[in-house]
């Protein structure tokens, strides 16, 4: 018997299984319609032909292949990995799942078809030693028609994981997270590099700004269900803070979105971060060390019992980051710590559906203590005395079963918690505190919802759900008022109210080219009998092979929290009243118009012009303050939803993926965002910064046929951001901060820039792989003006800094 007929002898019963004899129909039409693997391989012994004496380690790369609509298994699927020699591949078995065993390390390209669907590529997959590969793989079905229509593969690598998302959506994953320059792991920090996104300068903040409108106007969910703000160090009404509770490590390919998003989603402004976290490895336990100047974090993941399809993902963090304090001098008396855990398990089970327990819990410590001699005082900061604590969890049940072949229903129940805790305070010559901020701020959320999804056809698909939340709320809040320099409650409440939403939403696919959403979402709050219907639009057509436009209409509305509606206005004679109960929701109508350019499989042209009217807005009447610029915190005045708002203006993205090694990202963000106040005065919001450009690009080496050196850089060019300034005569007269209310926001912070770096090397071995990371953030050292306080104890009005150069240095051990 000669070499090539014992191969094929010894590989015969992995054919056979390969060839799916539960489905032979549609096993025969896929080989028909990819006549180049008539045999798709399934799993090479590791001493295959390819590498006899090879010395490069060998992995697997499994997962599902499912229809993207209705969530279903599909059988007989062929998944190839591309420029293999002899061509690796397999088909996926009667449930949509596949095995691709024996795979070298390294970056692979997959090539995914199956009949009647359109055919996707996955480029560019990170393949490493310590861990295997799993993908979710979603087609997207084809509309028969008359006319016999050429659908050539495409990547779409940025294609939003929800298929109602079809305009100002893009996908965002882990190996971007990790890859983009100064994202330092965060998700936030990643996002910001995307068009229509502009970050803080202050480099401590990872607050993002979606288009003109306040940060907290974004949505954030974890596996369909809304979250509290997930970011450490977060201050009340706000949407960011310093860093993400969970790490990236949780996470599978997510969605984020920044105008007109579909029905699903509500109380909601500005944009919506809807994350997801994956599945545990369902063949064999992993697990990640990683240590570095920031802390440690510790991930595991598996099956809970070997053979079976539940499992297990768990990951936790604990950073001390008093090095901050070695390398800037701002940072001599902060000590700012925190740890988190996130996890998921998920059940899977024969007949009953799947169930998974999601859950995020974080706690967050900051002091800042003094100078304890006087003389020494030089700025504000020397004799400022505040503590910020910060506790936020969430924990969601979520069952998940297949009502029909074309439907599946998803219902969860969750749980989420919140508090705040800060008190800021400057001390006098005597070294007595003089009380500016003390914040309690409590929340409890318990949600229950439902949702089905329903695909009638290749043409239509519907969804449509319904969540209730009743909410606990427990607030407390001193704080000295801008406008009067008093010192005195600003709020006071505790309590329960609720709010309904409901929504429905159809996918008409009337050709391969042409597609179109149109929905409804309903909201009503229980507190005041406030209640907003709003219709979203959205239609895409594809006028040429590589070139498509889009144009998207949402109508949006948003709550604000809690604490505004409790605001204690005082009284004459002592008394205090709580005017704003009754404000009805911010609101805005967004409009979309997109071109979609696919220069080649791995390169892409974006543009999109936008216009958001915002209305109803609450502002204080006969003043120009407005909630249209509150990045967080409250006043204790009445407020009237007469305020306006306008974005006008254009995202631009040229992008290429990564391939050979090599990618890069430009995006432009030009915009005009104003507003009216109660004076009915038009003005530059805070957030009108007109422009954010940002460039990034990274290479990656294969050093030994095995191992990656990866290599990042990022340059970002931002405006700044308009401010209220200080009254210096009428602060010393008054011994407090005044605001010069004539002029606000008519001067503008400077302009600034960030030079960001992150260096990778990644070893290979044959049980484990190790990854060395180095990065540096604000690599210039730059230090911009992020805003102006008044010193009464010089009598001055300083200049607050944004933090200089942030090294993070680590080193992860996959295994």
């Amino acid at each position: 018997m000669n070499k090539t007929m014992l191969q094929v002898f010894l590989l015969a019963p992995v054919l056979l299984w390969g060839q799916n004899p539960q489905n032979p129909q549609i096993q025969n039409r896929q080989n028909s319609q990819n006549p180049q693997v008539q045999n798709p391989i399934i799993p090479q012994p590791s001493s295959s032909i390819q590498h006899p004496a090879s010395r490069i380690p060998l992995q697997v790369i499994r997962g599902k292949v499912i229809d993207a609509e209705s969530k279903s298994g599909l059988p007989g699927a062929n998944v190839i990995v591309l420029n293999t020699d002899p061509l690796k591949g397999t088909v996926t078995n009667d449930k949509g799942d596949f095995i691709l065993a024996d795979v070298p390390v390294g970056r692979h390209t997959l090539k995914v078809t199956f009949m009647g669907y359109k055919p996707v590529t996955l480029p560019e997959i990170m393949l490493s030693s310590g861990k295997e590969t799993v993908l979710n793989i979603e087609l997207e079905e084809m509309v028969i028609t008359a006319k016999e229509v050429e659908v050539k593969v495409t990547t779409d690598k940025d294609k939003p994981v929800n298929p109602m998302a079809m305009i100002s959506a893009r996908s965002f994953n882990v190996d971007e997270s990790r890859r983009y320059a100064g994202s330092a792991d965060d998700p936030m920090r990643a996002v910001s590099n995307f068009a229509g996104v502009a970050s803080s300068a202050d480099v401590n903040s990872n607050a993002i700004v979606i288009r003109g409108n306040s940060p907290k106007g974004l949505l954030w969910r974890v596996d369909g269900v809304d979250i509290p703000n997930p970011n450490h160090y977060a201050y009340v009404g706000s949407s960011g803070g310093g860093i993400t509770m969970f790490s990236s490590q949780v996470l599978s390919n997510s969605d984020f979105y920044t105008s007109a998003f579909p029905s699903e989603f509500g109380n909601a402004l500005s944009g919506v971060f809807d994350m997801r976290f994956r599945n545990g490895n369902s063949n064999r336990r992993e697990y990640a060390v990683q240590v570095g100047i920031q802390g440690l974090d510790l991930s595991a993941e598996g099956p809970f019992v070997k053979g079976k399809p539940s499992t297990y993902l768990f990951n936790y963090r604990y950073s001390i980051l008093a090095f901050l304090q070695i390398i800037d001098p701002s940072m001599k008396n902060k000590i700012p710590q925190y740890q988190d855990i996130s996890f998921k398990f998920n059940f899977v089970t024969p007949k009953a559906g799947t169930f998974s327990l999601t859950g995020i819990g974080g706690i967050s410590r900051s002091t800042y203590e003094p100078v304890h001699d006087s003389l020494e005082w030089k700025s504000l900061d020397d004799r400022t005395l505040s503590t910020l604590n910060n506790n936020m969890g969430a924990l969601a049940l979520t069952h998940t079963i297949k009502t029909s072949a074309r439907s599946f229903l998803r219902s969860y129940l969750s749980t989420t918690y919140s508090d705040i805790y800060f008190d800021n305070n400057y001390l006098d010559t005597a070294y007595q505190p003089v009380p500016q901020q003390n914040v309690n701020h409590k929340n409890w959320r318990f949600t229950a919802a439902s949702m089905l999804n329903y695909k009638f056809g290749p043409k239509h698909t519907n969804r449509s759900g319904l969540v209730y939340s009743e909410m606990f709320y427990n607030v407390n809040i001193w704080s000295r008022n801008p406008f009067t320099g008093v010192y005195s409650q600003y709020d006071h409440g505790s309590g329960n109210t609720g709010l309904l939403q409901a929504f429905s939403e159809s996918k008409f696919s009337l050709s391969n080219t042409l597609t179109i959403n149109g929905g409804l979402h309903f909201q009503f709050f229980r507190l005041n009998y406030r209640w907003a219907l709003e219709p979203r639009f959205a239609i895409k057509w594809q006028f040429a092979q590589k070139q498509s436009l889009s144009f998207g209409y949402g109508m949006h509305s948003q709550l604000e929290d809690i604490g505004v509606y409790l605001a204690q206005v005082p009284q004459p004679g002592g008394s205090s009243v709580q005017p704003n109960k009754g404000l009805d929701f911010s609101r805005a109508h967004h409009l979309v118009l997109g071109y979609d350019l696919a220069i080649r499989s791995d390169m892409r042209f974006k543009a999109e012009a936008y216009a958001q009217l915002l209305y109803s807005v609450p502002v204080m009447p006969n003043s120009y303050y407005s909630l249209i610029n509150s990045e967080g915190g409250y006043q204790n005045d009445t407020l009237v939803n007469k305020g306006t708002g306008r974005n006008l203006g254009l995202d631009l993205t040229f992008e290429k993926f990564l391939t050979k090694g090599l990618y890069y990202l430009c995006t432009v963000s030009l915009f005009q965002s104003q507003y009216k106040g109660g004076d009915e005065v038009i003005r530059s919001t805070k957030f009108n910064s007109n422009y954010v450009v940002n460039l990034l690009g990274g290479k990656e080496w294969t050093i030994r046929k095995k191992n990656i050196l990866g290599v990042n850089l990022k340059l970002s060019l931002t405006g700044g951001e308009y401010y209220v300034p200080i009254d210096l005569n009428a602060s010393i007269a008054r011994h407090t901060e005044v605001l010069d209310e004539a002029a606000a926001y008519t001067m503008k912070l400077p302009d600034f820039y960030y030079v960001d770096i992150t260096l990778t090397y990644r070893t290979n071995h044959k049980k484990y792989s190790g990854i060395w990371a180095i990065q540096f953030k604000n690599l210039l050292n730059q230090k911009p003006d992020i805003g102006y306080v008044y010193n009464d104890f010089n009598h001055s009005i300083e200049a607050v800094k944004s933090m200089g150069i942030i090294p993070f240095i680590s080193y992860k051990v996959e295994f």
